[in-house]
């Protein structure tokens, strides 16, 4: 073999190596879970507007009122069972350390209470059978004193909607 020979197929080589590289296949797997819940269309559905209910509402703080901004939202209900009643499983507040601060929490303009016993109708028969959007609304009580005590203030509202007769 020539020197001329030897050049050209160390240049070739040379050429073909960073396309065999580009050539090789990079893999990167992505997993996506998906989930879907189908109610019963006799049954009752609840739907909160926007899929708030899975995510961490924020009082706003009002530098003008030193007070904390409502909660404001809305809520999808139907049932072919009748009546839609609303309560809460527990009492509704946020804590910071050893303070806390009592939650109003509202459903189409009714307050809610602790416990089964306490359901209000939030839905009539007619408008739970045709679907009825409704607002929901969770305030902080009032200070007392010399206002709220500085802290972050974190706390869960657990509101349980029934139709039917249990």
């Amino acid at each position: 073999m020539n020197l001329k020979t030897t050049v050209l197929a160390a240049a070739g080589a040379l050429i073909l190596t960073p396309a065999a590289a580009m050539a090789a296949t990079e893999q990167f797997p992505v997993q996506v879970t998906v989930e879907a819940v189908i109610p019963s269309s006799a049954g009752l559905q609840i739907s909160p507007v926007g899929d708030w209910a899975g995510q961490t509402q924020s009082m706003r703080w009002n530098i003008a009122t030193e007070r904390l901004d409502p909660i404001q939202q809305q809520i999808d209900m139907k049932s072919g069972l009748g009546a839609i009643n609303a309560y809460l499983t527990t009492e509704a507040l946020l804590t910071s350390a050893g303070n806390a601060i009592d939650l109003t929490v509202a459903v189409a303009g009714q307050e809610l209470q602790v416990g089964s016993a306490n359901a209000v109708e939030v839905a009539t028969p007619t408008e739970a059978a045709a679907s009825k959007r409704a607002a929901v609304a969770i305030t902080a009580a009032a200070p007392t004193g010399d206002g709220y005590v500085h802290g972050n203030y974190q706390g869960n509202v657990f509101m349980m909607f029934e139709s039917g007769t249990p």
